[in-house]
């Protein structure tokens, strides 16, 4: 059984998009662990606030086949095949840690580089998982976030409208 960390976002319709994204993996994999949820600005490009939060499931799929089941998730909720990488998301779903893989793995670096560079990732982690040590590195997700430097990255607490 792995545990799997997930990076959760949107920025179109987003708050009804995550609590739905949030829904579907609830019935593929059980019930997730829920990180405290976020709002930042955009990062690359001009548009709506993304609302972002982590996710943890266990799950016994090897990881090319989970990766594309949440791939079809994605495309399911209006994700374009082709769309850049810096515009807005129906939704998002990015493996961010698999147990304690590093490196390259079926085609997915583990951790994911954006979980050192995106505040949007890191702080809710950090606020979920404060004591976690992600592989490869050396301190934790709490003294990661507490010097995290890329100050410009606007993000805040915020909810959802209603429990998931």
């Amino acid at each position: 059984m792995s545990r799997v960390y997930l990076s959760l976002g949107s920025n179109i319709d987003a708050k009804h998009n995550i609590q739905a994204g949030i829904q579907v993996l609830n019935q593929q994999f059980g019930t997730l662990q829920l990180s405290p949820v976020v709002e930042s600005e955009p990062v690359g490009f001009i548009g709506d606030h993304f609302i972002n939060l982590i996710a943890i499931l266990e799950t016994e799929r090897p990881l090319p086949e989970l990766s594309k089941q949440l791939r079809q998730i994605e495309y399911d909720f209006g994700r374009e095949h082709n769309a850049p990488k810096f515009s807005g998301r129906t939704l998002d779903i990015d493996i961010v840690l698999v147990d304690q893989l590093h490196g390259v793995h079926f085609g997915l670096t583990l951790p994911r580089k954006d979980l050192f560079e995106h505040g949007y990732m890191l702080y809710p982690l950090s606020l979920m998982e404060p004591a976690l040590v992600p592989p490869g590195q050396h301190k934790t997700t709490q003294e990661l976030w507490d010097s995290f430097p890329f100050p410009e990255q606007k993000l805040w607490l915020t909810e959802l409208p209603s429990a998931i």
